[in-house]
């Protein structure tokens, strides 16, 4: 809005005005000039869009002692979150499921892919059932080179001007 009011109000000009307040742009400064004269430049917009700041990750153990801090000073969520830096709607799901619950194993966080045991550990079946599915899996990417190197192949043999004077291409 300063810029705008030393453009208009102080006699600065365009140039001036650009530099000194570090705009890049012209069509920027522009833009600002017709907000302001239509009412809707009020008040100075803060450094571009507010960009939402990501959560720290939290272990289980300290996930029991904030929802435990929380409980013992009387549910306060908002001084929770500041005590701990995270967020107030954390907290409050944190200790929401503790109270549904009771039980502090609704903490954890099971997401992401189960740790396999490895060797001795599985069964006879289980080996055999993920040997197949390791094979089944090197199968189904071999079907899809081996399409991918038909497709390949047609391709480069459509782009020949001349069939009779070139060998089609060969993998």
């Amino acid at each position: 809005m300063a810029a705008v009011v030393d453009y208009q109000d102080n006699g600065l000009s365009r140039q001036e005005v650009l530099h000194k307040y570090n705009i890049r742009s012209n069509s920027q400064l522009t833009d600002w000039v017709i907000r302001y004269n239509s009412g809707k430049l009020l008040a100075p917009k803060g450094a571009g869009k507010r960009v939402r700041k990501m959560g720290r990750k939290v272990s289980y153990d300290e996930k029991i002692k904030i929802v435990q801090w929380a409980l013992d000073h009387d549910s306060d969520y908002q001084v929770t979150a500041k005590e701990f830096d995270v967020s107030y709607n954390r907290v409050y799901d944190w200790v929401r499921k503790y109270q549904a619950t009771g039980n502090w194993e609704v903490l954890k966080d099971r997401r992401g892919k189960k740790p396999r045991p490895k060797g001795d550990a599985l069964t006879r079946e289980e080996q055999l059932e993920e040997e197949n599915r390791q094979l089944k899996a090197k199968v189904r990417r071999l079907e899809v080179e081996r399409a991918f190197a038909k497709k390949l192949r047609e391709i480069r043999n459509r782009e020949v001007d001349d069939p009779q004077n070139t060998k089609p291409f060969r993998n």
